[in-house]
């Protein structure tokens, strides 16, 4: 681990940016979370899936025919759902916290093709939760994928962050959005009580909210994420600015849509894929 990442771990609580927990920001600054990135998510069959939905939902809306279309990936990793749309003639823009992350996703890009003079692919190193630096009405499509909004802690972060997202489309641009479903925990092993003392300690806990969890990840003590409901993710869409908002239920693995959506998605689904459009 160099000193800069060393430094950057023992930053005080106090110092970290608005919605980034002590977990989320370890795990942005720990240089083995990136360089095995690849191989330890390499089996997750979401991961194939939701590249598939979204090509063709962008497909559906002819966004990008001309080859002229801007792809702004939010938590964009170590750039797998980049390359593909920078391989088919699109300006990508990769924003991460991590910026190990980032050098792992540009790596993978100039690896597998020739930069093209005219479009290589940018890189931001931010926070989700402030996206003021991205310009209004310059982005076609917008994606946040694999629950990475759920990194971002408070539920006012993550509507700032959805305000900010709709400024930058331009109009009848499209925001992709994944996340994992709360209503999963009362099929799972101890589910119940987890239900029963996260809404509990909403209640009683500054800053915490019903569906926050803390748990070990990857030798990482205390990572957090935000395990959302079908109608909180809707509500947060519409708040901020998506009034035409299509959801797709997940089955229990991710591996493709929920058989029978109709019945009780809000229990039996693994998560969301929520496809949102600016309407004006």
């Amino acid at each position: 681990m160099t000193q800069s990442s060393q430094s950057n771990l023992n930053r005080p609580s106090w110092q970290l940016p608005p919605g980034v927990s002590r977990g989320t920001w370890d795990y942005c600054n720990t240089p083995e979370i990136a360089t095995d990135y690849d191989q330890f998510h390499a089996s997750h069959p979401l991961l194939e899936f939701d590249q598939q939905w979204i090509a063709k939902q962008i497909a559906a809306q002819k966004i990008g025919e001309d080859g002229n279309a801007t792809l702004l990936d939010l938590g964009c990793g170590t750039g797998r759902a980049i390359l593909p749309w920078y391989a088919a003639g699109w300006r990508t823009i990769g924003f991460d916290l991590s910026k190990t992350m980032l050098l792992e996703s540009q790596a993978k890009i100039t690896s597998s093709m020739s930069l093209r003079k005219d479009n290589s692919p940018g890189f931001i190193h931010g926070n989700l939760a402030q996206l003021d630096c991205v310009a209004s009405e310059t982005i076609d499509v917008a994606i946040c994928l694999y629950s990475s909004i759920g990194m971002i802690r408070g539920r006012t972060n993550r509507q700032s962050m959805i305000k900010n997202v709709s400024r930058s489309l331009r109009s009848n641009g499209l925001f992709f959005v994944h996340c994992h479903n709360r209503g999963m925990w009362l099929r799972e092993p101890g589910g119940i009580l987890r239900t029963v003392k996260s809404y509990y300690r909403s209640l009683t806990v500054k800053d915490w909210e019903h569906g926050d969890r803390i748990y070990p990840y990857r030798g990482l003590p205390s990572m957090f994420l935000h395990i959302f409901t079908r109608r909180e993710m809707m509500e947060d869409l519409k708040a901020g600015g998506f009034g035409d908002v299509e959801c797709l239920s997940l089955n229990d693995r991710s591996s493709g849509p929920l058989h029978n959506p109709w019945m009780m998605p809000q229990w039996r689904a693994g998560g969301f894929l929520f496809c949102a459009r600016k309407t004006w």
